[in-house]
């Protein structure tokens, strides 16, 4: 049985609606809450690694967070398929020596990102060339020299990235209406501050989640790919 690592930096942040798909493809989930539980040393046994989201920034000086950049040292040493989404993206472009920080506007709810070529033949294949996507996120980053853009919106450059074995995601296609109402209810000050309608955005999601999940299955059924690929190649 194909063996997926989870990591969590809320509890509230979790795999969403990709988590029955890893299931229903066998795969046995191992998920680790990282503020408050170990995290394992390497990933060995394990076929695929995941970081999620969380309320952190990767440049923030916090022990749990220095433990997951070694593992993702590990899923890029090994060439292990790594998923990272929104923090796990960040955390991925500051493995790969690229500059984090806060950028110039807080994107909370749905905005259109634009799918490069390299993107459309890798991770987003069998995808429009333009998607509309849930975003919650401040901060952003550059890409390393090796890395290579696979999207872009109207705000930031850099959306999501390919880095060998790993992708990286600023956006969140896992979410659905339980989850955003659990991240409205965790953060609701964050929302409020940004001068965001909490009922606009639970409309929108409630509208928009079968949409957002069929990306998501697409997104996911393309990464399966590359577990598989990477897995019969030996790594």
């Amino acid at each position: 049985m194909p063996r997926v690592l989870a990591v969590q930096n809320a509890v509230c942040e979790h795999l969403g609606t990709l988590k029955h798909m890893f299931e229903h493809d066998g795969f046995s989930i191992d998920t680790v809450i990282a503020v408050k539980e170990q995290l394992p040393d390497t990933l060995e046994g394990y076929d695929a690694l995941v970081v999620l989201g969380g309320p952190a920034s990767a440049y923030d000086d916090l022990a749990y967070l220095r433990r997951e950049e070694m593992l993702i040292q590990d899923a890029l040493r090994h060439n292990i398929p790594m998923l990272g989404i929104c923090l796990g993206s960040q955390l991925l472009a500051k493995v790969a020596g690229a500059r984090v920080y806060k950028g110039h506007i807080k994107e909370i709810g749905w905005y259109t990102v634009s799918i490069t070529e390299h993107g459309l033949r890798s991770i987003f294949r069998g995808l429009d060339d333009s998607i509309l996507v849930f975003h919650w996120h401040n901060d952003t980053y550059d890409l390393a020299s090796s890395a290579v853009r696979l999207a872009y919106s109207n705000h930031y450059p850099n959306q999501a990235f390919i880095l060998g074995s790993a992708i990286g995601i600023q956006f969140h296609v896992e979410v659905d209406e339980q989850m955003v109402e659990e991240w409205v209810e965790e953060y609701r000050q964050e929302v409020h501050d940004a001068g965001i309608s909490i009922d606009a955005l639970m409309h929108d999601i409630r509208h928009r989640a079968g949409m957002l999940e069929h990306t998501a299955n697409i997104l996911y059924r393309n990464f399966r790919s590359m577990i598989s690929l990477y897995k019969n190649t030996g790594k």
